[in-house]
């Protein structure tokens, strides 16, 4: 996950209206991990409880997740930031390709398996 925030923080640093591009990586990194969540959520609720969630339910889990996700990273990840560049900004070319190439598969499976799991167990569902 810090290698994640260190190249999504490398690549906010570029963009020249970002004047937080450290929290906004934070946000994106978060974003991620919500999806890998809700996704073995999904999965648990469709073959182990069954439980029908209302929007005051679904709207109280969500900010527990948020605040459960958003504690972790924000002292294990935004405050180390300057660690963490440092930590990476030597790679070696072989080694950025291979990150690189494990972040774009890591990236394209999140998102890939939370639209599947949204478009073919929760819509059964609801």
């Amino acid at each position: 996950m810090r290698y994640l925030y260190y190249r999504i923080y490398k690549g906010l640093k570029r963009v020249k209206t970002n004047d937080t591009p450290g929290l906004n990586a934070m946000y994106l990194l978060m974003a991620l991990q919500i999806g890998n969540v809700l996704s073995l959520l999904c999965v648990f609720n469709h073959y182990f409880w069954s439980f029908k969630f209302n929007k005051q339910q679904t709207l109280i889990g969500a900010i527990i997740l948020f605040v459960v996700l958003f504690i972790p990273n924000y002292y294990l990840i935004y405050r180390k930031r300057d660690e963490i560049t440092k930590r990476y900004q030597n790679e070696t070319k072989p080694e950025k390709t291979r990150r690189i190439i494990f972040l774009l598969l890591y990236i394209v499976i999140t998102i890939t398996v939370f639209f599947i799991l949204g478009g073919t167990i929760v819509q059964k569902q609801y």
